[in-house]
């Protein structure tokens, strides 16, 4: 067995690691204000447009980290309806955490996070008690040395609306009347863009959040197009 299977699995456990793009409430100060000002929806469309994934530091820490939430079915409806989380965002697995080095935090009294910040590891943990209650959370992070991540693939994307799309983006030049492909606009005024829903739109699950039923209604890849 590798070291990022999951092994035994109990009920209260997922491998959907959700990224949610929208979270009411504060945001920490590493989060440039252009990010805090935009929607669920925006932040999500920005992701699909640059297959990348930003990374902040979390409150308390210093190093950067894609932050994601551990979500059986049952625990992702919880986790919408206490109104902290909306359903936008993207879906991956433990297992492709674990693989670029992520993992879970640790939920920790402040006199052990404490310890953690000496061995300059407070981003592996969140302190918990009065004004840190985010033990729901069920939090995994993935520390970035970089300003963001790149995706080449994702398990899902999660989205609050069946009937949203993100806008396209240009995937291709050609000209308009031989239809032959052009490096780019040339200047020629026949070359005419091609455009196209993001590949990860096109290529990943799409996974729709029925409020009225609490459900998730999952649709393959090229379903909603």
């Amino acid at each position: 067995m590798t070291e990022w299977e999951l092994g035994l699995v109990g009920p209260a456990q997922s491998d959907d690691l959700y990224h949610f793009t929208g979270r009411n409430g504060e945001s920490p100060s590493s989060v440039p204000e252009e990010i805090r000002q935009m929607t669920g929806q925006q932040r999500l469309e920005r992701i699909l447009h640059e297959e990348r994934i930003r990374a902040f530091a979390p409150f308390g820490a210093t190093k950067a980290c894609v932050c994601f939430s551990e979500s059986p079915p049952d625990h992702l409806g919880h986790l919408i309806q206490t109104g902290r989380f909306s359903p936008w965002g993207i879906v991956t697995s433990r297992a492709t955490l674990l693989k670029r080095r992520g993992g879970a935090v640790a939920y920790v009294p402040d006199a052990v996070y404490a310890e953690f910040r000496k061995a300059g590891l407070e981003h592996w943990a969140v302190r918990t008690g009065n004004g840190s209650a985010w033990m729901h959370e069920r939090e995994w992070r993935l520390p970035s040395s970089e300003e963001g991540r790149r995706i080449g693939a994702l398990r899902a994307i999660l989205v609050g609306d069946a009937s949203w799309r993100p806008s396209p983006v240009v995937t291709e030049w050609r000209n308009g009347l031989t239809g032959e492909r052009s490096p780019g606009p040339d200047g020629d005024p026949f070359t005419e863009p091609v455009e196209e829903l993001p590949r990860l739109w096109r290529e990943s699950e799409v996974w729709v959040w029925n409020a009225a039923d609490e459900q998730l209604v999952k649709s393959p890849p090229g379903a909603l197009y």
